[in-house]
């Protein structure tokens, strides 16, 4: 066999192999909270088969409760999960081998009251009853920094906060037991389009007047350690692509609700979650974000103290901007 044959059958045996290697998926194991919408993102990877496009595989596995799917990443049972701000440093120093990579949506919740409340402003706040999910709710904890900030006194101390799931929320609230809510941003939007209740203030207005820029994410795409650079970058392009799907495909809404995925108590409120959602998505995750993300945290922390927040401080090495989707 002359040389030029040679050559021609090695380059040809390089090339099928080439595309054997190229045909072999990523495999991540992803985590998902019933009921998030992260489930959502991860569907429609696959409805528009972007998954077979960018060669991942993607297996999910799905919990009950934001706890349960923190404990998975923790164990290593899955190997990316969506989580807020928050939790990314509170892993970070509890040693468990895993960090923010991506910014997943922004702060876009928001504080609600009835449709006739007589209550103008966060002053108005002050001595009134407040639902949030928790004490150590997010949009919560940026809502007592403002007011401590800005209009002097502390809704933990000097209203009366109660915890509530959203949808007891929502209910307090056409009752008048109570006179202001955080919901979860989707409620948020169907309380609004509904009628039955407005938005006082925005999160990101909040952030506005805190003086903190205005699209930081309040959810976080968290990745182990142990999952490859060039996986954990198929899975971010795979994120974006089916954004911009999502964004474009308007049955795409009524099929989440087709398949439990979500639910809603009157469809046509619908474009109203579709639009604040879009709303939410990211548009940086640089060096810029992580000085934001810093800052509020440690306003948080001064305000609400490190035992409510989880943190006693930031740990910048909780999050990294060195992976970038592919393409980028």
């Amino acid at each position: 066999m002359g040389v030029g044959v040679r050559a021609l059958a090695l380059l040809a045996t390089l090339v099928v192999s080439g595309l054997s290697l190229a045909q072999e998926p990523k495999t991540i194991r992803v985590g998902l909270q019933a009921g998030g919408t992260f489930s959502w993102v991860i569907y429609a990877i696959e409805r528009f088969g972007i998954d077979k496009q960018l060669g991942i595989q993607i297996k999910e596995v799905t919990y009950p409760t934001k706890a349960a799917t923190q404990l998975a990443l923790r164990a290593g049972e899955v190997q990316v999960t969506v989580d807020d701000f928050i939790e990314a440093v509170r892993i970070q120093q509890q040693g468990i081998p895993a960090r923010a990579v991506y910014p997943y949506s922004l702060v876009t919740g928001g504080v609600v009251v009835r449709a006739d409340s007589s209550i103008k402003s966060v002053a108005d706040l002050k001595g009134k009853t407040i639902a949030a999910q928790s004490l150590g709710d997010k949009s919560l904890l940026i809502l007592r920094a403002l007011a401590v900030y800005k209009y002097g006194f502390d809704p933990q101390k000097d209203s009366k906060v109660v915890a509530a799931a959203p949808p007891l929320m929502s209910e307090l609230l056409r009752k008048g037991e109570i006179d202001a809510a955080l919901p979860f941003w989707h409620f948020v939007a169907r309380q609004v389009a509904s009628g039955e209740a407005r938005e006082l203030i925005s999160a990101v207005d909040m952030l506005k007047e805190l003086g903190a820029p205005q699209d930081l994410p309040l959810l976080l795409i968290i990745a182990r350690n142990d999952v490859d650079t060039d996986t954990v970058e198929r899975l971010l392009k795979a994120v974006q692509l089916a954004n911009q799907r999502m964004k474009e495909t308007d049955a795409f809404w009524q099929e989440i609700l087709d398949k439990n995925l979500y639910a809603l108590p009157d469809r046509s409120l619908m474009p109203a979650v579709r639009k604040r959602w879009e709303s939410g998505l990211p548009k940086r995750w640089d060096a810029g974000v992580v000085v934001g993300l810093t800052n509020l945290v440690q306003r948080m922390v001064q305000v609400a103290g490190a035992e409510v927040v989880g943190v006693s401080r930031f740990d910048a090495r909780a999050y990294s901007t060195q992976f970038k989707p592919l393409g980028d």
